[in-house]
């Protein structure tokens, strides 16, 4: 497999790509819920789509709360193991 197969845009790469993406890539900054009295105060996390969907109580996101340079970051690599997950899979198939 040459390298322009490699990395040439398919429904199932781009699929995987959305997957991991949401699933894996710690880009938003958001409030947790948790109330304390001392400083510095753990009320926020960076995680990924799905973790901010799963465990903000309230949903809301700090003002500085979205990280670009981790969604630059987690797009390259992202795309990167779907390239590779579907080399493997049409490996796998084909032997």
């Amino acid at each position: 497999m040459n390298w322009k197969k490699f990395f040439k845009p398919t429904i199932l790469k781009i699929v995987v790509f959305i997957v991991l993406f949401l699933i894996f890539v710690p880009f938003i900054y958001y409030d947790t819920g948790v109330r304390c009295f001392t400083t510095p105060c753990p009320a926020g996390k960076l995680g990924s789509v799905m973790s901010y969907l799963m465990f903000s109580p309230n949903h809301f996101i700090y003002d500085d709360g979205i990280r670009s340079l981790n969604i630059i970051i987690g797009i390259i690599l992202s795309y990167l193991a779907s390239c590779m997950v579907y080399y493997l899979f049409q490996k796998i198939i084909h032997h």
